[in-house]
């Protein structure tokens, strides 16, 4: 028996026979309320950081907090022992947590973390503190056996769900002094039939707000109606034409540079293509899928661009009447990008549509709220490699290589900065309600991830 062996075995059994600590963690992480968007929550997103740095520190790493920019949230940074020689891993994960409205829609407390039916239901179950929890203990359990049989280090930021700038602005600043032989991006999840999923590519994201200014104050609709500009039902109808009925964009250029997706990908999403709508269908409540006429359902959520209204808001909305016509409106509205469209050229072509709809003494304004470009993954790699037998022999299953529908913003960071292959997975199971009221985590993919994660660790340092 080769010391390696007696190592995965060790931590092996060390994940079996903790496995109540290790959800007991996971839960005591989950009552913290680490909202990055809300100031109010500030403090409680540097006490999950400090919460991180405790935990890494008491595994005997170094660990550190550190302010990449001013009044922004830190990055926890953690560094395993140095082994020479040995490959070195980089675990990517993020702290902060989307709101939880609408509160009156969960079945229990947000931050009071539920168990029910084999789920852990809370806000940050599945994102991200499921998924970094898992690596957090994979590395725990391996350090208790015996030491990490690789060089790890960890960067977990707090600035994820709002594409805050600290990691990127990290990995830019330090980037030659973080040379790694794989990122591993642990903010992911599993597909609509439960099998392991591995990236191929991420969408990017352009996210922009519209500003639409008509009189300088509010009027009577009797009055003024029929004269005076409507910013509300300018942007109405401006939304509308941005994307038609048939789902497609109608941007100047938009579709230039798309990528088209290969004849194998597209063979095989065409067989999974009935189970996959099926399963979207009952995951999300929706009667029928919309979308771009002429592609697969697959084909849209992961390798097609997108355009959707987020929210919008003007003029009165509470209770009751109050007939006027708005003064001022805006709505939020993102696209989902794909290789190889480039952001600052879509959203050129965003403010030239937008000039040209806008109605008669309504100004419409364009402002850029946040953007990341699209990421193609490699998986020919030992590190990909060794994750997929991983994922075989802890769930038993084989790993499907995916387009993400979502975005990573860090994660062209990674790319360009470190220049290392990134292996974009997680153990979040399909319906897990990510940025939605009710958020759970599969507690089975929470064990089994652990135990994915040891066995991918020390099948790395034997590559």
């Amino acid at each position: 028996m080769t010391t390696a062996h007696s190592l995965l075995e060790s931590a092996l059994s060390a994940a079996r026979a903790h496995r109540k600590e290790d959800l007991d963690d996971l839960v005591d992480e989950l009552r913290i309320p680490s909202v990055s968007t809300l100031p109010e929550r500030r403090a409680d997103c540097l006490r999950n950081a400090r919460w991180l740095r405790d935990r890494f520190e008491a595994m005997g790493m170094e660990a550190q907090i550190v302010d990449v920019l001013p009044n922004k949230l830190p990055v926890v940074v953690a560094d395993s022992r140095h082994l020479p020689g040995k490959p070195h891993l980089t675990i990517y994960g993020h702290y902060d947590v989307q709101p939880p409205d609408p509160l009156e829609e969960w079945r229990s407390p947000p931050f009071e973390p539920a168990i029910r039916d084999g789920h852990l239901w809370a806000r940050g179950a599945a994102d991200n503190k499921g998924n970094h929890m898992v690596t957090v203990k994979a590395v725990e359990h391996l350090v208790a056996a015996g030491g990490a049989p690789v060089n790890i280090r960890f960067l977990i930021e707090g600035e994820e769900e709002i594409t805050g700038p600290s990691l990127p602005a990290f990995l830019r600043q330090k980037g030659k002094d973080l040379k790694t032989d794989a990122v591993l991006i642990w903010d992911g999840g599993m597909d609509e039939d439960g099998n392991p999923t591995l990236a191929t590519a991420l969408r990017g994201l352009l996210y922009t707000e519209l500003h639409a200014k008509g009189a300088a104050v509010d009027l009577h609709s009797g009055t003024y109606g029929g004269v005076a500009p409507n910013p509300i039902n300018t942007l109405a109808r401006v939304i509308g034409e941005l994307k038609d009925r048939h789902g497609h964009v109608a941007i100047p250029g938009f579709y230039d540079h798309v990528r088209d997706p290969s004849d194998e990908e597209l063979t095989r999403w065409r067989k999974e293509e009935p189970r996959y709508i099926e399963a979207v269908k009952e995951f999300t409540g929706a009667k029928a899928l919309e979308g771009e006429e002429g592609f697969l359902a697959i084909e849209r959520a992961g390798s097609r661009p997108t355009f959707d209204a987020n929210g919008i808001v003007g003029g009165f909305v509470g209770d009751g009447q109050k007939t006027v016509i708005p003064a001022r409106a805006s709505a939020k509205v993102s696209m989902r990008l794909v290789p190889d469209q480039d952001p600052d050229a879509v959203l050129a072509g965003l403010e030239k549509r937008v000039r040209e709809l806008t109605t008669r003494g309504v100004d419409l304004e364009v402002t850029m709220l946040s953007s990341a470009p699209p990421v193609m993954c490699s998986v020919d790699n030992a590190a990909a490699r060794a994750l997929r037998t991983a994922y075989s022999e802890a769930f038993g299953k084989d790993t499907a290589l995916v387009r993400v529908g979502g975005s990573i913003p860090v994660a062209v960071d990674f790319q360009e900065a470190l220049g290392a292959p990134l292996l974009v997975s997680g153990i979040a199971q399909a319906d897990c309600a990510l940025h939605s009221p009710n958020e759970h985590l599969l507690i089975d993919n929470y064990h089994r991830g652990i135990e994915a994660l040891i066995r991918f660790i020390c099948g790395l340092a034997e590559s």
